[in-house]
Formats: C-alpha cells, structure tokens, sequence
C-alpha cells in the first residue's frame, strides 16, 4: 500500500474515533449535570431534601435512585475497548454489578409507579421504561452467557440507553417547561413514555440500519 493510502485509511479512521470521543463527552456532560441537580439530594436523608412527594416512598426512592446511578455510571465503563481487552476481569465483575443493579432499579421503579399519583398514563409509561430497562439488560447477559459477543453488545448498547432514559427524562422536562410546553402533569405523563421509548426507537434504527447498508456493500 502506498503511504498516501495508508495515510487516507488512518485519517478514515480517525473520524469514527473522534466522532465516538465528542460522543462520550457529551454524554459525560448530561450525566454530571443529572447527578448534580437531580441526584445528589437524595442522598440527604430528610424530609426537606426529598419533599412531600417523595419522602412518604423513601423505601422505594432509595434502591431506586442508587442503583440507577452505579448503573449510569458503571455503563460508560463498559463500553471501551480498552477495558474489555486488558482488564477483561474487571469488566466482567463491572458487567454483573450492572445486571444486579438494573434488576435491583427496575423492581423500584414498578414499586414507585405503582404508588405514583400522576394518573395511570404516567405509572404505566414508568413500568415500560422498567420492562424495557430489564429486558434489554436480561438479553445482553443472556448473548453473553451463550458467546454471542454481538448481539450482546447490541443488548448492552439498548439497555445503557434505558438507563439514560433517567436523563433524557429530566433535560427534556427542563426543556419543555421552559418552554412553556404543556402543563407539569402532562409533561410528566409524555416523557414518561417518551424518554425511553424515542431513544431506543432511534437506537434500533441506528444499529439495524449499520447491519444492513454494510451487508448491501
């Protein structure tokens, strides 16, 4: 190969790389916002830092909240080649914390829908954002213990964008409300099918879409 093929293959490469790295970076940046403004509190535990909504559901919130964000923040980890490769022991040990906290996050959040007094629209979209954050957590390890390293990628891929589901939900509603869109209850009842739902609608299109213009090339 010549060098200025070489040199166009490397620069072809590059861009995917770069283009993955703004990605992460952006995502690094929604989540230290989440955490900061929506989280943290909950780790103050008094009725002033929870509020009258959600003191009365402490037993529910906290297993909830915890294991949702060692999920969040366990998933980014996961994901670079590097930590697959050269600690593939951790990454297995990081792999099952996850699927522990998801199981542990997921039964939270049906126990705080179902107490939810937003109307049934809400409680239900929170129940499919608790089905879909199980599911695609369950498919992954399910790909994973048969050797299927693709699809358990794809899976893990679905299931990490459930779990930011949690941060879509809370910049959309910032969004939205400053806005003016649609009143709190309203609002609380769309994104609560919607910040999980429109996602992984994407996800899907994205990663089937790959599979599908590179078996036409």
């Amino acid at each position: 190969m010549s060098p200025p093929a070489e040199e166009s293959m490397a620069t072809a490469m590059t861009k995917p790389r770069v283009l993955v790295w703004l990605g992460w970076a952006v995502v690094l940046c929604l989540l230290a916002y989440f955490v900061r403004k929506y989280a943290l509190h909950y780790f103050v535990f008094t009725p002033e830092s929870y509020g009258t909504y959600f003191w009365p559901r402490f037993s529910w919130v906290v297993p909830h909240v915890a294991s949702g964000l060692l999920a969040i923040l366990i998933g980014p980890l996961q994901f670079r080649p590097r930590m697959r490769r050269d600690y593939l022991q951790a990454h297995r040990i990081a792999g099952r914390v996850y699927v522990g906290t998801v199981l542990i996050g997921s039964i939270a959040a049906v126990g705080l829908a179902i107490k939810s007094e937003t109307g049934p629209a809400y409680a239900l979209g929170l129940i499919g954002l608790a089905l879909a954050w199980f599911t695609t957590t369950g498919m992954a390890f399910v790909a994973i213990r048969r050797k299927n390293l693709v699809q358990h990628k794809q899976w893990m891929v679905r299931s990490y964008v459930v779990t930011f589901a949690f941060v879509t939900f809370r910049l959309a509603d910032d969004s939205m409300r400053a806005a003016g869109i649609l009143g709190d209850e309203e609002r609380a009842r769309m994104l609560a099918w919607a910040c999980w739902a429109v996602p992984l609608l994407v996800t899907e299109v994205i990663i089937q879409g790959s599979a599908l213009f590179k078996a036409r090339d």
